[in-house]
């Protein structure tokens, strides 16, 4: 079912075209390469566009500018070895 751009949140997935991307900010959309290059472009209008659910290279990608929405796996602490 296909929807304006405008009604996906930002954060969520969808499909423009053949590409999947990512909406992280009114009015912009990222989209990751085969080789995992970053763009981060405007889109024009409010085109119709299916939305979708991420995939995992997805997780985490154009969030910079918003900290609060990262997801943190883990308790942070590589180093430890609880290993005895």
């Amino acid at each position: 079912m296909k929807i304006p751009l405008s009604q996906v949140p930002v954060g969520d997935c969808f499909i423009q075209g053949r590409k999947m991307r990512k909406k992280v900010a009114d009015g912009k959309a990222l989209s990751i390469s085969g080789r995992g290059r970053q763009t981060t472009r405007s889109v024009k209008g409010d085109p119709m566009v299916e939305q979708r659910g991420c995939e995992l290279k997805f997780l985490g990608a154009g969030m910079r500018k918003h900290p609060e929405t990262l997801i943190q796996i883990g308790d942070g602490n590589i180093l430890k070895n609880d290993l005895r």
